[in-house]
């Protein structure tokens, strides 16, 4: 086997803007493993606003191993060799690739899943400023599927807006741990006047204990409180769901294993993804399809996607081609 690793700095296409920053860029980690005229692809994308790693880090931790996998590294002993994240996400979907394109088969077969259909996704609207948000909310008109972004002071503004131009659209809220449990108390009864649907990461993680006993209707939904499998007893005690990013638990093995847990112990599941490009969606999309809520508009920010690109119709992504991955 032989490995390639390259690196990408990508602008967005706008600024995105969430309670904790605010970012025009993001860097991507392309991860390629060669052997004997099979080439699999992946992808880890380390956005640092959101994780304590950078590309140089993850870059680092794949020359580390680099020896291993050019050994003929399996699946299987990735755990025993990366920690959860972007390293070993990239690592992993090149490995699945590689052994679809081996077997003349595709991913999904190889999972013994069902044959993939168009998912519904999410699109977000970021905690830009108002005629950022207002411009937003028009290009998405015709989306069924909201994921609204808060934690600023004009949250209830925000929302009002967004319900009374969309009174039709599926509504969720991302608060990406802007809130206190007191602000999350005060909105609770506004979230359920306004029909939303779920909360992502309503506090942050030192408050998450007064979850526990929160009354609430609308379901709570870890994801920076969430990134691996052992987090799972932690997490159950505190919230209604879990988000899998293949990014935060290192990779489609992961992810499959955590939701097939999760499901037992009765969370519901949300699949969604840092930025990244639609080599990073082609993999988490075969972990969508076992989720109630999809969250895989990343390569949507981007100003430039990786070719052939996924193909997204008024919100409806498509599966991967076999000649982008899988």
């Amino acid at each position: 086997m032989e490995l390639t690793v390259r690196t990408r700095e990508v602008p967005f296409a706008f600024p995105y803007t969430y309670a904790r920053g605010h970012d025009l860029s993001c860097s991507l980690v392309q991860v390629e493993v060669s052997d004997e005229g099979f080439v699999g692809r992946g992808e880890g994308a380390p956005f640092e606003s959101f994780f304590d790693h950078s590309a140089d880090s993850v870059v680092a931790q794949l020359e580390g191993i680099r020896t291993r996998i050019e050994q003929g590294v399996r699946r299987s002993e990735l755990s025993t060799l990366l920690p959860p994240g972007p390293a070993r996400n990239a690592v992993d979907a090149a490995l699945w690739d590689l052994e679809a394109k081996q077997q003349g088969s595709r991913v999904w077969r190889l999972l013994d899943l069902p044959e993939p259909v168009p998912l519904e996704i999410m699109a977000t609207i970021s905690l830009a400023g108002r005629e950022q948000f207002l411009r937003e909310l028009q290009d998405t008109s015709t989306r069924r599927k909201l994921k609204l972004k808060l934690g600023s002071d004009d949250d209830i503004a925000r929302l009002e807006t967004t319900r009374k131009l969309r009174p039709d659209a599926e509504l969720v809220v991302d608060v990406n741990s802007g809130w206190d449990l007191r602000t999350l108390t005060t909105m609770l009864p506004i979230l359920q006047e306004h029909d939303v649907s779920m909360i992502e990461q309503p506090v942050a993680a030192r408050y998450e204990d007064g979850l526990r006993d929160l009354p609430h209707s609308v379901p709570f939904i870890a994801d920076e409180s969430f990134a691996s499998e052992e987090d799972l007893p932690r997490v159950r005690e505190r919230y209604d769901g879990v988000n899998v990013k293949l990014d935060k638990c290192g990779g489609l093995s992961a992810a499959l294993r955590i939701i097939g847990r999760a499901q037992r112990d009765g969370l519901r599941i949300m699949v969604g993804c840092l930025p990244g490009s639609s080599l990073s969606a082609a993999v988490g999309f075969h972990a969508a399809a076992r989720a109630e809520f999809v969250d895989l508009d990343g390569h949507l920010w981007l100003v430039e996607d990786t070719q052939p690109a996924m193909a997204c119709d008024n919100g409806w992504l498509r599966p991967p081609t076999p000649e982008l991955w899988g």
